[in-house]
């Protein structure tokens, strides 16, 4: 991530400049106690699902509580598929970052997949627009 003098003097800044490219996966089959596990091991709040080599859906933190323990699901049993969010709804890397916030704004989501023609390239989340407004704005004083 640039640091926060970057934002001021570019101004508006695009979405692929705040993004993080390392996206985790985890398979559709799997348990929602291991994809609670990759998540606290790589402090991420989210993971994109994959089933037989393509992405099927995403599974976010908020998933996992709202849609899985709320609802008393067993975590060693309970599939993560059966919890995913699909389809996955995204933006092109080179929208800007404003456009994305109204994008996750207006759909009630903390993360939303990156895309470079159409193929999933980064993850950006509300913890980055956080970021980049917290920057931009600590800059302009």
């Amino acid at each position: 991530m640039p640091n926060p003098g970057e934002f001021e003097a570019k101004g508006l800044s695009e979405i692929s400049e705040i993004m993080t490219g390392d996206v985790k996966t985890i398979e559709a089959d799997a348990t929602l106690q291991k994809a609670g596990r990759v998540m606290a091991e790589y402090s991420v709040g989210s993971l994109l699902v994959v089933k037989k080599g393509q992405y099927v859906g995403i599974l976010t933190d908020t998933d996992l509580a709202r849609k899985g323990m709320a609802r008393g699901a067993n975590p060693e049993k309970e599939q993560v598929q059966s919890f995913m969010s699909s389809p996955i709804l995204s933006i092109e890397s080179h929208k800007l970052v404003e456009e994305a916030q109204a994008f996750m704004k207006a759909k009630k989501i903390r993360h939303l997949a990156v895309t470079e023609e159409g193929k999933i390239v980064g993850i950006v989340s509300l913890g980055d627009l956080v970021r980049y407004y917290a920057a931009f704005f600590m800059t302009s004083e």
